[in-house]
């Protein structure tokens, strides 16, 4: 059996190493970019422009059926009677407007969260290579991660319209059952509803804690990582479900100490705040009203980044745990095959069974 304790214990001593021996702002600022950027994952759905041509056969049809006035020999008016046939036609503009409108901006939904998806499997490698190298270079590791980083993105995106087929199947489901009132039936769905959401989470630790550090060092696809990653799990099925209940366990006392952090640090930082707002405010009472628009443009552009950044800087406090799990995550992949220790130690390990 793994020693967590000391796969635990190993993954403070790197944090506390990686952060704070010594403590560097700069680079602490440039890891939490890292890390937030790792944990982008987004779904894309399909564009499809079909709005001119159905809005061109929707005219056919309505000429052909004379419905914008008959000149009585079965020809269809042109103007019809009191303009009627004005009416659809500047309907149907509208109609092609909104949809061309509508088209585009769910296409650039669409192409923003690809490129969010694209840029967060990268920066999955790169944090992995920054702890492991207890540095925080983005150029460098964005580049050298193009092949492991591009294949990892490609799986995203089939897995990600895997589960969103998977989930639009229970949800249609759902509503059949609902529409027959076999209300009972919901159990089942239920059930495996649950089952499935279990397995897809399994997957999901399997794929990021073991699959991209085992990606990293062997330089190979996501499959082949996948392969290699299910063959230790087959072979430590115990540990690795000890080491999901240890994640859970951990992870809510992360949850709790950042929640408590984040909140004595907001109000730390909403105390300033709100005394130079009021102060702006009783500043603005003494300007004539001609500046008082001007004054509260250029005190918005002054005083906006600077919110920006000590946001920044809170949700930074966030990466001391997102260090010690990445970390923890590479020391376990470490006890189940010693032939993956990335992260420098000072004593060999053997693979414990």
């Amino acid at each position: 059996m793994v020693d967590f304790g000391a796969i635990i214990g190993d993954s403070v001593n790197w944090t506390k190493k990686v952060l704070f021996q010594p403590f560097n702002f700069k680079k602490w600022l440039i890891l939490a970019f890292i890390a937030i950027m790792a944990g982008s994952m987004s779904n894309g759905c399909n564009y499809n422009s079909g709005g001119d041509n159905h809005y061109e056969s929707q005219q056919q049809q309505q000429q052909g059926s004379g419905a914008c006035g008959d000149t009585g020999e079965g020809v269809p008016s042109v103007h019809g009677s009191g303009g009627a046939c004005a009416a659809p036609s500047a309907a149907g503009q509208d109609m092609s407007v909104f949809w061309a409108i509508f088209g585009s901006v769910m296409l650039f939904i669409v192409a923003i969260l690809l490129l969010f998806m694209w840029l967060g499997s990268r920066f999955a490698f790169v944090f992995i290579e920054d702890i492991i190298k207890n540095d925080a270079s983005i150029k460098k590791p964005f580049a050298d991660n193009a092949d492991v980083g591009n294949s990892y993105f490609k799986f995203n995106i089939v897995f990600t319209l895997v589960f969103m087929v998977i989930l639009l199947a229970f949800i249609g489901t759902g509503v059949f059952i609902y529409t027959i009132s076999a209300f009972l039936a919901f159990i089942p769905l239920v059930l495996v509803f649950i089952v499935v959401a279990a397995a897809v989470g399994v997957f999901s630790v399997m794929l990021i804690d073991l699959v991209l550090p085992i990606m990293f060092k062997d330089r190979i696809k996501t499959l082949a990582g996948i392969g290699r990653a299910w063959a230790l799990v087959k072979a430590n099925k115990g540990n690795f479900t000890v080491y999901i209940l240890v994640k859970i366990g951990l992870g809510i006392g992360a949850g709790i100490a950042y929640m408590i952090a984040a909140i004595g640090a907001a109000i730390v930082v909403l105390i300033p705040v709100v005394l130079i707002g009021v102060a702006l405010y009783f500043l603005s009472k003494g300007l004539p009203a001609t500046a008082v628009l001007p004054y509260w443009i250029i005190a918005g552009v002054i005083l906006t980044p600077i919110c920006v950044f000590l946001f920044y800087c809170l949700m930074s406090l966030n990466l001391p745990f997102a260090v010690f799990f990445r970390s923890m995550s590479m020391k376990f992949l470490e006890k189940l095959d010693p032939q993956y220790a990335l992260i420098p130690s000072e004593k060999p390990v053997a693979a414990q069974q």
